[in-house]
């Protein structure tokens, strides 16, 4: 029995209008020249949940506070939208910008886009805005044209000008002029619960994600997804389950499993663990590891026997699995060897890995 990949990515040499779309519309996206999609994240040493959206553009208007963004910054600059250029003027803005981000970044544009105007497969446009008066540019961003839909891929702006809100400002733009060419959809990307970060994207317009459990596009505002995103869901399950378990012997402790995208990096093998909690059963003597997942998708729980993979210390820098603990963190390269168990019910799922463990 095979998992759902949660994490997948392609480079094609070659992308159609129509492909783009028809990614987008099933939750992935561009990053360099690689189409991808994940629906997991791990930074600030926690997994987090991945939500796609997009704004359906079929009957949009600009809400009264957009407008007012609109008029207020028309006056003061002005915009263009055009096909990509990546030019001195613009990686220098890049490089103030990047300075006073907090975060990962590229060194420059064309190593973000991977745009080195060789073999360039996206259809990449901008929009840039500058002041009026002294023609600097003050704000740039990149965005995906396909047939039907749009996306976000990258805005910079001058971090002094804050108060015109101009990253908000450029994807605005993006939309407007998606409007004018009678776009369907533009996607900004995705949003983190729990992570605020990312919410000025749900400020856009009324959006949708994409709900990996019925694999379709939902109202956000439909969605708990404190609750119910991939990996919130996965926690109050296991939780769950070690309540359950703990009736019928040592009570086990859920795991963070930091290497679940191991199969992003080792095309040569589809069976990693793909899972970033866990609840780790050992057996005894050198049987393999007995582990129980949750899986957010088909919302059944999953008794899997693992083995250990002996890449670790060639897929994941050793100082970075060094980083962390015993206590929270299982750090050993893991790879589904049998499913042994799916169920919907946590008390099955319990009495079967209790059965297993400890009988």
């Amino acid at each position: 029995m095979s998992l759902f990949s949660y994490a997948e990515k392609s480079t094609p040499t070659t992308l159609s209008p129509e492909m783009l779309d028809w990614h987008l519309s099933r939750g992935w996206y561009r990053m360099g020249s690689t189409i991808f999609t994940t629906h997991f994240l791990f930074f600030q040493n926690r997994p987090y949940s991945a939500l796609w959206i997009r704004i359906d553009l079929q009957g949009f208007r600009f809400s009264r506070s957009q407008r007012k963004l609109l008029r207020k910054n028309a006056k003061l600059f002005d915009t263009a939208v055009a096909p990509r250029s990546i030019t001195p003027e613009r990686e220098k803005l890049y490089r103030k910008y990047a300075d006073s981000f907090d975060g990962r970044l590229s060194p420059t544009i064309a190593d973000s886009l991977e745009d080195y105007d060789n073999d360039v497969i996206f259809n990449t446009w901008e929009v840039t805005v500058r002041d009026r008066v002294s023609r600097q540019l003050v704000a740039c961003s990149y965005f995906d044209l396909g047939d039907h839909a749009a996306a976000s891929i990258l805005g910079i702006f001058d971090p002094d000008l804050g108060s015109f809100s101009l990253g908000y400002y450029t994807m605005l733009l993006e939309m407007e002029y998606c409007l004018t060419r009678g776009m369907r959809y533009y996607y900004p990307g995705y949003v983190v619960p729990g992570y605020r970060r990312f919410d000025y994207k749900l400020r856009l317009g009324d959006a949708e994600f994409y709900d990996v459990r019925v694999s379709e596009w939902r109202p956000y505002t439909e969605f708990d997804a404190e609750k119910e995103a991939p990996v919130e869901a996965q926690v109050f399950a296991l939780e769950s389950f070690v309540n359950a378990y703990a009736v019928h012997g040592p009570r086990p402790r859920v795991k963070v499993y930091p290497l679940f995208e191991a199969g992003l990096y080792d095309i040569w093998n589809d069976d990693y663990f793909p899972y970033p909690y866990l609840v780790p059963l050992r057996r005894s003597g050198n049987q393999p590891l007995l582990a129980v997942a949750f899986d957010p998708k088909d919302r059944e729980y999953l008794v899997l026997e693992c083995r250990h993979m002996i890449q670790t210390q060639l897929m994941f820098n050793a100082e970075y699995l060094q980083s962390f603990g015993t206590e929270a963190f299982l750090t050993d390269l893991l790879a589904v060897r049998q499913v042994l168990l799916r169920t919907p019910y946590v008390e099955r799922a319990a009495e079967y890995a209790a059965a297993l463990n400890l009988g």
